[in-house]
């Protein structure tokens, strides 16, 4: 059964994470490490948090995207964790390419670009069960990656944004620097946090927190975040947003 189809397995995933299971997290990190991909405990350490969000449903027959290419460290590294996967990434070009995929789909695709990302789903068919943002961590190629490409998104699936930290450094579109961060007004954190307004919307204006009762007295106030987002989880320089 594909990830998305199975709302209670995907609702139980995005719960706090109360039992950490270190053997998926070594599991993962090692092929990280052997990927050199900076997604692994020598750097980012993403690993801790995608091990137990992703052991469980390692092996299904998902469609995973992923922003970003550079040298393919996350190409190799995906193509040996997820074994049935329908790998694909996108990037500007593939001129810094050292590992050439073994299954994986390279696509060129400017991420701030709405028109070529709408094509690209053209292309591929949408229905993502998971979208990773590793791209150029930039506050328009994050914004306007989430907006052109949440839409396409399963129900149940995982839009993650990497390299929050981006948000406060100026060269990115930030206000500080590393030794004084601040985000600015317009940076993505600060977009992701005003979405948690969108989240608690049924519940403010019925008073129910509960989507599945009917919402035709507000459905034209339904915008896609206050209807389609589940839930919105940080982490260190990382948000997942799973799609109800």
């Amino acid at each position: 059964m594909k990830l998305c189809q199975n709302y209670k397995l995907f609702f139980l995933l995005c719960l706090p994470l109360m039992a950490f299971d270190i053997a998926a997290y070594y599991d993962l990190d090692r092929l990280a490490l052997e990927a050199e991909a900076d997604k692994g405990s020598f750097y980012h350490n993403y690993t801790k948090i995608y091990s137990q969000y992703f052991a469980p449903i390692r092996n299904q027959n998902l469609k995973i995207l992923e922003i970003g290419v550079w040298q393919g460290a996350s190409v190799r590294l995906w193509e040996g964790y997820f074994p049935n996967a329908d790998l694909h990434f996108i990037d500007i070009d593939y001129s810094h390419l050292t590992y050439m995929p073994s299954r994986a789909h390279l696509h060129i695709c400017d991420q701030s670009n709405v028109s070529q990302l709408k094509s690209f789903v053209q292309k591929t068919g949408g229905d993502w069960d998971i979208i990773i943002d590793d791209g150029g961590h930039t506050m328009e190629q994050q914004q306007v990656s989430f907006k052109t490409l949440f839409p396409y998104l399963r129900s149940g699936g995982m839009y993650i944004i990497e390299d929050l930290h981006t948000s406060y450094w100026k060269e990115y579109g930030g206000k500080g620097g590393q030794m004084h961060p601040a985000a600015a007004r317009d940076s993505t954190t600060e977009f992701l946090k005003r979405l948690i307004d969108d989240i608690n919307y049924v519940g403010a204006r019925t008073a129910k927190a509960n989507h599945d009762t009917d919402l035709h007295s507000i459905s034209s106030e339904l915008t896609g975040y206050r209807n389609k987002i589940l839930s919105l989880t940080f982490y260190d320089s990382l948000c997942i947003i799973v799609k109800r």
